[in-house]
């Protein structure tokens, strides 16, 4: 059994608020939670749930709360953890308890300006409406952190050394609490031995505000997340235009070409949406001159999972990867072939049509290939 060194080395803080080991951590599944709003970092550090995540770990099997991983790994897909001990493996042989908190990732607030598909009122502002016609579900509005945050964080990670910064979209979300803490690692030096990573939607261009900042870090990692291109990726990143994306994607390709310590990537979540196509997106970031996409599925809702497809289009969908010139298109194939969650095909097809009629919209027709196979066709 592999070990993870999350639970010990990094702080998570979701777009609610959530305190947890890492962002694809299921908290769920523990009666013990903690959230920046009620709980002090020092709690969820000291606490029960933390202790018992780190003893699984130290015995050899999984935590309930990492399936996530487990589900990944198992079926061959590089997971989280997997990834973080490539990126990490000199820091991790290295690391002591004392050194506490080295890397982290904090979503200041959920404010955004998209509201795509697979996304809900917990990391974007811009679905409480559309949630709430549709669900019957109203959620207030977000505003966990306050002007102490900046302060907090930067005394439980004196040792920083990467800082993941999502959303909402983190370049509208909590702009100023995020410069305050950045403009800390700034004065006292701690800057240049530090990495940033952005995951951005691409439609809001950063001002040179965040440039100045920037060039007193070690580097920048802008992740752009895209799940699809042309009227695919309008209809999954709603209500986000095209042409918008692609200009500033070409901005921030000549921002990379000018500044020694930007570098950038892209993010694609995998789901029953576009699990179709994969190749089709490789293709696009290869001849624009972006590098090849992480990918990451979707596991909740279920119903828009990759795996949430009937066994006619799943047959289909394996047959179009396995072709790819891609391995990491391939390895898609997979999961496809053995997680099964075509029981929750209908309800894929109910919210599809839901949201469809609700943004005025058609599936079938943006996505041609396997609209055919909605509704068991």
């Amino acid at each position: 059994m592999p070990y993870c060194y999350a639970p010990r080395t990094n702080l998570d803080v979701s777009p609610t608020g959530d305190i947890t080991p890492c962002c694809k951590f299921r908290v769920e599944y523990y009666s013990e939670k903690f959230n920046i709003s009620t709980n002090t970092l020092d709690d969820y550090k000291n606490s029960k749930m933390l202790a018992e995540v780190k003893q699984d770990f130290n015995n050899n099997s999984w935590p309930k709360g990492c399936e996530r991983c487990r589900i990944e790994e198992e079926n061959n897909i590089p997971s989280k953890r997997q990834l973080d001990w490539d990126r990490w493996k000199d820091n991790y042989t290295n690391y002591a308890d004392k050194d506490g908190f080295i890397t982290s990732s904090v979503a200041f607030g959920n404010v955004c300006n998209l509201k795509c598909i697979t996304c809900n009122p917990n990391s974007s502002s811009r679905w409480y409406q559309e949630y709430k016609d549709i669900y019957g579900i109203a959620t207030k509005p977000l505003r966990y952190f306050n002007e102490t945050l900046p302060n907090k964080l930067a005394e439980i990670m004196p040792n920083l050394i990467h800082m993941d910064i999502p959303g909402g979209e983190p370049f509208l979300s909590g702009i100023n609490e995020q410069q305050e803490l950045l403009t800390y690692y700034c004065e006292t030096g701690k800057s240049s031995n530090i990495t940033l990573h952005y995951t951005t939607n691409g439609v809001v261009f950063p001002g040179d505000v965040w440039w100045d900042l920037w060039k007193n870090f070690k580097e920048i990692d802008l992740q752009i997340s895209i799940d699809g291109i042309n009227k695919r990726y309008e209809y999954i990143r709603y209500p986000a235009e095209w042409g918008v994306l692609y200009e500033n994607t070409q901005q921030y390709l000549i921002k990379e070409q000018l500044l020694d310590n930007i570098r950038l990537s892209v993010s694609h979540t995998v789901s029953a949406y576009n699990i179709f196509y994969l190749d089709e997106f490789f293709t696009w970031c290869k001849q624009i001159g972006l590098p090849k996409p992480w990918l990451g599925g979707v596991h909740t809702p279920v119903f828009m999972r990759p795996t949430v497809w009937n066994t006619k289009a799943t047959q289909f969908i394996c047959k179009h990867l396995a072709a790819s010139e891609y391995n990491e298109v391939k390895e898609w194939t997979s999961l496809l072939k053995h997680v099964n969650d075509d029981e929750h095909f209908d309800m894929f097809c109910t919210r599809l049509k839901q949201h469809d009629n609700y943004r005025k919209l058609n599936f079938a027709n943006i996505f041609e290939e396997i609209g055919c196979y909605i509704d068991g066709v």
